[in-house]
């Protein structure tokens, strides 16, 4: 019988006798045969069982090849492997870890002593390390063979193994301790062995573990001393989690004459700087108490301090400042040129304390605007239009990817002006722009749209239909039946303004399109706007409605009463009828409800339900009241619909509706506000939030109160990147003229009154602001007082908001604020709440 059939036969018999007699006699060639027979059957028709894992054991030449054929999961009949390893053993066998993790680790030491296999380190650790998961004792496991005591053991802290798991109730912590307490081992090697274990940087869950292991041994203080180069070396790891547990432990030997205490200055100097509190706080517990006994190192502590002023924490800066103004030289030139490096960051009671060391007495806080540079956020840059047919083949597939806004807009005005120069070689050489339309295929808003116009248009010019086209008529609609009754009503809008624009196409119309910007990130210049409209008035065609209308929303606000005195002398008294909306001041006042104008929708604090698991929980919220009409006349404006899209739009979209009609964002703020940030627990599409607040920041125009509202979620969002933005935001445009400061802190101080979110996300961030310049001090100041005046009761961590406006009374010289001063007398009733309270008087007093 051939081996194949032979195989086959004990296989699909389950011959389970058979198998190893008939393995041990195969030749290499044969072996072969049965990897073959193996990789064309298993998985496919086969599954695996004793069988067919047995002779992929003794048939395979790698290790590697090995584990493509096991299941990986199967466990093997020991008897059967002893069975076979009598005559034969795959030399791979050492080396393969997913194998031998399937036994028990006495079983494969069994193995080792016969001389079956040669383990390697990391493979004789691992066994180890989970080898409590077995049915063997302690005792068992640790003392049947010598070499897991001798060798196996000191290797868990060479590898990063399964060490740090529980099983059941074996610990490896309780299990080394006692075996130090036996004397089974050497105690003085487990305690080096696990400080060697921490600087070999393992993952961050290892390195805690073994660090948590040498505390757990209970080192006495002359183990600690002899250990401590070990224990300083720590300090260069990059898992500063690690550095509180050190500090903890280093701190039992400082005042010890054997303590290296200039090596402990030496590597600790790094962390004064790190922004994590704890660790701050400890060193600076461990320096005072080493400058308590060793005058000798007063100067290097007192210099090591002085990057604490760097943090904006009040504690740590007071904390530093006691310690320096208790252990430094008044009249040391070093100490005080350090500290001069620091001035215009050092908090208020911190100054206080080192005024005899501050050079000229320099008062923090008052060196005026020369360290901040004020940066727009956004330099607007001219939009040059699509010059060339080529340079409109080259653009074309990136307008359907994430695209600049305006690209849309450069899109269709190009395709425009090149409408009667493309021919079907232009139209082969757009196929990856139809390709790229066609990947729109299931979406919707605006790139579906565009997509559905530009294959449309496709299909009606090119003459010889690509295979590309053709695939995607069947896809998408035709460009008239794009809208459907859900279709919401801006993408309504903007289907009307592009039928128009294919009208104009089928009809060979060269006309510049009026609403395309020509500076970023969607502005026109009103005598461009002119310009463009003298060409219509010259040709005696009229606009595309909806075309000029979002024009007319785009013209930039600047210079109107000279852009109004152009278009009289350049239009006829029919067309400079057109721009009427541009140039009455009231013009849009007469027509809508001024909240959509100025956004300043009503705003409602309620509870939502979240559903966890089993368990309901209410959070607070505040949504934006707002309402929207489903249907429109035929007549209606463009900025009807707009003002009505408040459902269905989503992500990118908003910021295209938003550079539509900039001066009117307020209710798409609301639709984005009340989507993903209305509460601070759930927060939505951080991404999508970060990119519309970059965007409305680009435009550079006055806060209405519902950016304001937006604005201040961005400050209380967990996310740093939103809420990094957020701050970056409030530091751009604090101080402008047009930022009314005091309502986006009524805003805040209602939130928080309501419990909608914890004031330490606020606070942390406020706190890294002080002193960025005289003015954000001052607009701090006022935010702070009507964050204090709209809070009106005691919440939780009020304190902090406290101690900041404490801070910037004291930068500003300024007395508190009335309303504020008579909401302190309440709150002095707060045992928490005194003694800031009482600094905040006393300060006021010293003002006066």
């Amino acid at each position: 019988m051939l081996i194949e059939d032979e195989f086959k036969t004990i296989y699909l018999n389950y011959r389970i006798k058979e198998i190893v007699p008939f393995l041990t006699r195969l030749t290499p060639e044969d072996k072969k045969e049965i990897v073959a027979l193996l990789k064309k059957h298993i998985n496919k028709e086969w599954g695996h069982n004793d069988i067919s894992v047995l002779a992929a054991l003794a048939c395979c030449k790698t290790s590697a090849e090995y584990g493509k054929l096991s299941p990986g999961y199967y466990s093997i009949p020991v008897d059967k492997v002893d069975e076979l390893f009598e005559s034969y053993i795959p030399d791979w066998l050492g080396e393969n870890y997913s194998f031998l993790k399937e036994f028990d680790y006495l079983k494969i030491l069994e193995w080792e002593q016969k001389g079956y296999l040669k383990l390697s380190d990391e493979i004789s650790a691992s066994l180890l390390s989970s080898a409590w998961d077995s049915d063997n004792t302690s005792e068992e496991i640790l003392f049947t063979y010598p070499v897991t005591l001798e060798s196996h053991i000191w290797l868990l802290f060479e590898y990063e193994t399964e060490i740090t798991s529980n099983y059941g109730k074996r610990n490896w912590k309780e299990t080394l301790k006692m075996l130090a307490e036996d004397r089974k081992i050497d105690r003085s090697a487990l305690l080096r062995s696990s400080l060697k274990a921490v600087n070999f940087n393992f993952s961050k869950e290892h390195n805690t573990w073994f660090l948590e292991l040498f505390t757990y041994l209970e080192p006495t203080r002359e183990e600690i001393l002899a250990l401590q180069d070990e224990l300083l070396m720590i300090f260069h790891s990059t898992q500063t989690s690690l550095f509180p547990g050190v500090l903890k432990i280093v701190n039992q030997v400082l005042t010890e004459k054997a303590f290296k205490t200039e090596d402990f200055l030496q590597v600790s100097s790094s962390l004064i700087t790190l922004p994590t509190k704890n660790i701050v706080n400890a060193l600076l517990l461990a320096l005072e108490k080493i400058a308590k006994v060793n005058s000798a190192f007063h100067e290097n502590i007192c210099l090591l301090l002085t990057p604490v002023f760097l943090n904006k924490d009040k504690a740590l800066q007071t904390k530093a400042a006691k310690i320096i103004a208790k252990y430094g030289n008044t009249e040391s030139e070093k100490l005080q040129a350090e500290l001069k490096l620091y001035t215009a960051s050092l908090l208020s009671d911190a100054g206080t304390l080192l005024d005899k060391l501050l050079i000229q007495k320099e008062k923090p806080g008052k060196t005026e605007e020369q360290n901040y540079e004020a940066v727009p956020w956004h330099s607007s840059e001219p939009v040059t239009p699509i010059q060339t047919i080529d340079d409109f083949i080259f653009f074309a597939p990136q307008v359907f990817s994430n695209s600049e806004t305006h690209h849309f807009d450069q899109f269709l005005e190009a395709l425009v002006h090149f409408n009667d120069e493309l021919d079907e070689d232009h139209f082969n050489k757009l196929e990856p722009a139809f390709k790229a339309a066609l990947k729109k295929k299931g979406t919707g808003g605006f790139q579906h749209l565009l997509a559905t116009f530009f294959i449309n248009y496709g299909l009606l010019k090119q003459e010889k239909k690509s295979t590309v086209l053709l695939h995607a008529k069947s896809e998408f609609p035709d460009l008239e039946n794009w809208c459907e009754k859900k279709t919401p009503l801006v993408f309504q809008a903007y289907h009307k303004l592009l039928s128009g624009i294919f009208e104009m196409l089928k009809q060979h119309k060269k006309l510049p399109l009026l609403s395309v910007p020509d500076h970023t990130p969607c502005w026109i210049t009103a005598n461009n706007l002119v310009d463009k409209l003298k060409i219509y008035q010259q040709q005696s065609e009229q606009p595309i409605p909806f075309d000029l209308q979002i024009a007319i929303l785009r013209v930039k606000k600047e210079n109107l009463t000279k852009a109004e005195q152009y278009a009289k002398e350049q239009l006829d008294e029919k067309y400079a009828e057109l721009l009427k909306p541009l140039f009455k001041p009231d013009y849009f006042r007469e027509k809508y409800d001024s909240v959509y104008l100025d956004g300043s929708f009503n705003r409602e604090f309620s509870y939502r339900k979240i559903y966890k698991w089993n368990i309901t929980e209410e959070i607070p919220q505040l949504l934006v009241t707002i309402s929207n009409k489903k249907e429109l006349p035929e007549n209606a404006c463009f900025l009807d619909y707009i003002f009505n899209s408040y459902h269905g739009v989503y992500h990118d979209d908003l910021i295209s509706i938003l550079y539509t009609a900039p001066y009117f964002s307020g209710s798409v703020i609301s639709k984005k506000y009340n989507e993903n940030l209305s509460n601070s627990d759930y927060q939505y599409d951080i991404k999508g939030n970060v990119n519309f607040l970059d965007a409305w920041m680009k435009l550079n125009l006055p806060f209405q109160p519902v950016h304001y509202l937006f604005l201040s979620a961005g400050l209380f969002n967990k996310d740093r990147t939103l809420s990094g933005m957020a701050f970056e935001a409030l530091i751009n445009r604090v101080v402008s003229d047009d930022f009314e400061v005091c309502e986006l802190g009524t805003v805040i101080g209602k939130k928080i009154s309501f419990g909608w979110a914890p004031v330490k996300r606020f606070t942390d961030g406020l706190s890294g602001l002080i002193n960025l310049s005289t003015s954000h001090n001052l607009a701090f100041e006022k935010l702070l007082t009507a964050i204090l005046s709209a809070v009106e009761k005691p919440v939780f961590n009020l304190k902090k908001l406290l101690e900041l406006y404490y801070e910037l009374l004291n930068q500003n010289q300024s007395v508190t604020d009335e309303t504020v001063s008579n909401l302190l007398k309440e709150w002095e009733k707060e045992n928490n709440l005194k003694k800031i309270i009482h600094q905040i008087k006393t300060n006021e007093r010293k003002t006066l």
